[in-house]
């Protein structure tokens, strides 16, 4: 009797382990995170140590490679080392010297094989082929075993040179930035990444006859890229015209490369049908340049303002700056408006004095704050009491609605284009369900009321879709807010291309925005040299209607020990750099914004999206779906994956492209293709 009761009572705890087994293992398995947490960290042991592993590897590997093959992915292609790519190496001395690719991102170390590496004079010139309007770029790499001063790097025209109304050349000393980054997976183990971004112009913009870098100094085994841009002008004649690259020590040439500037017949499009927009934060512009007064403010913005627009985007905050309005709480009516500090700000900007035209898209003075929500006691969605959903009706309502009234009239009688604004007083409003359960419903009255208050002249934008992809959203309807938003913009991890086009055959725009790879290149310090240019031939192959990023100039702050040149943190957010925070590096300061490497791939983005709607224009669109098809095999959420991370290239290299030949050698094609169509233009 006894053994039977020690036997009941051994399978009692043996079962009771087992259930508890079960619950924990049926609760990890239901985890999003636990399950992204056993994916990267426990099955590599297991697939190690367990004797079944390596059989269950080989089972996932080849179902995984089913479902590449059937969703059309070329994960072999993506993630191939792809080594040097630079090209026409010389050695003169210590110092060698190389020519690269716009795309390709020049890290600390890299270096050509001896066999690859010519002696001084034997590279075969360059050749830059591009239309009129275009800005062509290139890296010099400089580097030597030793420590060596007084190098300089100069592009000069010569010969039958077009003259200085045709050919700008510009160069930019590429400083290195320093980030910590996981590598393998989500939580795979952090690498130090040196990549280089901010471009240090050689010679003031903003002051002429004042130099910037003077002289470049090589550290032993370290590279030195320099930056050049050429830009052909519209002025141009088509035609072939020469220059030579030369890389000088103490006056003493190192390099002399020849130089073929090729100006083709065709000339870019001032504007196409695609909205760029990126948000500037005005408290931390402040704090970065650290303004002392508003006349400066003013310079500083302007010039802001001008260089987002020389390279393919516009700026602004969304709701910082706007009219000094003084309101009536009792019937949420105006009492008195003031415009003159918003239209000595943005008047130049949206009359077109600044660049020479309007901005292609530009966000509204309207925030939270400006829609009765909290500042002035009215509609609250935040502290302990939010207001419910139902007492929108009345003085929210009306308030809004007269806001949108006075914008729409305040543009039309400056002549601005209304129809290229938005408003964007809600970001990410799944963030906001934990202290505002309605907030969906809020939107579609929010969005209701701007259309009735304009006419339906003001458009929504929402960073969201209006369906669930997380289980946080649950029993939230956010289908509600569907006719009331009239610019979708999601993350690329949630742009299902299918969906987003059925709202778009409803009239509806559509925006995406970063999240990095698999789903678009990647925004941050990390990125390689195709980043933010992948972007636009994505836009192209979904007939996406406008891109954008969260922020330009996410600065930490203005000092020794933080500053974006020094304490970047990832650099995710920082487009523009302060110029008047050169000095932490040793280069006297300047009263503008320092660009860098990922404007440039923005604004060669935006160019090649140019190429890609001037062959459509001439009937070869089908030539631009086959190039852009060739290059970008599946971006965004392509396949509907919900949630996203069930992506088979979760956490991996995007599937596209990611050689910088090839994306040189099509940009190239594609121009010859399309001097000849427009030929006889």
């Amino acid at each position: 009797m006894a053994m039977v009761k020690k036997w009941f009572l051994g399978v009692a705890i043996l079962s009771g382990i087992l259930g508890g087994i079960f619950l924990l293992g049926l609760f990890m398995l239901t985890s999003d995170s636990f399950r992204e947490f056993a994916k990267d960290r426990i099955l590599p042991i297991v697939k190690d140590y367990h004797p079944f592993g390596h059989i269950r590897t080989a089972l996932v590997s080849v179902k995984n490679s089913l479902h590449r093959n059937s969703i059309g992915t070329k994960k072999e292609e993506v993630v191939r080392p792809l080594g040097f790519v630079g090209n026409r190496a010389e050695k003169d001395g210590y110092i060698t010297t190389w020519i690269s690719l716009f795309s390709d991102r020049i890290s600390p170390d890299v270096a050509p094989s001896g066999s690859r590496v010519h002696p001084k004079g034997q590279s075969r010139p360059l050749t830059l082929v591009g239309l009129r309007g275009e800005t062509l770029s290139f890296q010099l790499v400089l580097r030597s075993p030793s420590d060596i001063d007084h190098l300089n790097v100069v592009l000069v025209p010569s010969g039958n040179s077009p003259g200085t109304d045709c050919l700008r050349i510009h160069r930019f000393l590429e400083y290195y930035l320093k980030l910590m980054v996981h590598t393998g997976s989500k939580y795979g183990p952090l690498k130090e990444v040196i990549n280089p971004d901010p471009l240090i112009p050689f010679n003031d913009p903003y002051l002429p006859g004042h130099q910037i870098v003077s002289n470049l100094s090589l550290k032993s085994g370290i590279n030195q890229p320099v930056w050049i841009d050429v830009r052909y002008r519209k002025s141009c004649s088509p035609g072939e015209y020469s220059g030579n690259l030369i890389v000088s020590r103490s006056g003493e040439v190192v390099r002399k490369t020849p130089v073929k500037f090729v100006v083709l017949s065709a000339t870019l499009p001032d504007r196409v049908h695609l909205d760029r927009w990126m948000e500037i934060y005005m408290t931390r512009f402040w704090q970065g340049e650290l303004i002392p007064n508003d006349q400066m403010f003013r310079t500083l913005l302007y010039r802001y303002f001008r260089m987002a627009h020389k390279y393919g985007f516009a700026t602004n905050p969304s709701g910082d700056i706007g009219p000094a309005i003084q309101w009536d709480w009792n019937t949420g009516k105006p009492t008195s408006v003031n415009w003159d500090r918003y239209d000595q700000i943005y008047g130049p900007l949206l009359s077109g004095e600044l660049t020479g035209k309007s901005p292609n898209v530009l966000a509204l003075p309207i925030g939270i704050d400006s829609l009765g929500v909290g500042m002035w006691g009215g509609f609250m969605i935040e502290g302990g009491s939010p207001t419910p959903i139902e007492e929108w009706k009345g003085i929210p309502d009306i308030a809004t609605q007269q806001l949108a009234k006075l914008l729409v009239q305040h543009w039309k009688e400056k002549g601005w284009p209304i129809e290229r604004t938005f408003a964007y007083p809600f970001d990410e409003p799944m963030h906001k369900l934990f202290y505002y359960p309605d907030i969906y419903k809020l939107i579609r009255k929010v969005g209701d009321s701007l259309h009735e208050g304009s006419k339906n002249r003001v458009r929504l934008m929402l960073t969201d879709v209006p369906w669930s992809w997380d289980k946080r959203q649950k029993g939230h309807d956010k289908s509600v807010m569907e006719d009331a938003v009239d610019i979708w913009a999601p993350g690329a991890v949630l742009y299902i291309p299918e969906r987003m086009q059925k709202l778009q055959a409803k009239r509806k725009k559509a925006w995406f925005y970063q999240n990095g790879p698999p789903f678009i290149g990647g925004s941050d310090l990390a990125s390689t040299g195709l980043g933010f240019r992948m972007w636009f031939w994505t836009a192209w192959k979904y007939r996406v209607n406008g891109v954008f990023y969260w922020v330009s100039n996410f600065w930490p702050g203005n000092n020794a020990s933080i500053n974006p040149y020094k304490r970047q943190g990832s650099g995710d957010g920082v487009i523009f750099y302060p110029g008047r925070e050169l000095h932490f590096i040793g280069y006297p300061d300047v009263d503008g914004p320092i660009p860098s490497i990922r404007m440039a791939q923005w604004r060669r983005g935006y160019e090649d999206y140019k190429y890609l709607y001037m062959l459509k224009h001439k009937g070869q669109g089908s030539d631009a779906d086959r190039s852009v098809n060739t290059l970008v095999h599946k971006a965004l959420d392509d396949g509907g994956y919900i949630p996203y991370w069930r992506n088979p290239l979760w956490w991996k290299p995007g599937d596209w492209s990611h050689d910088p030949r090839e994306w040189h050698r099509e940009r190239v094609r594609l121009a010859k293709e399309i001097s000849l169509l427009y030929a006889n233009k």
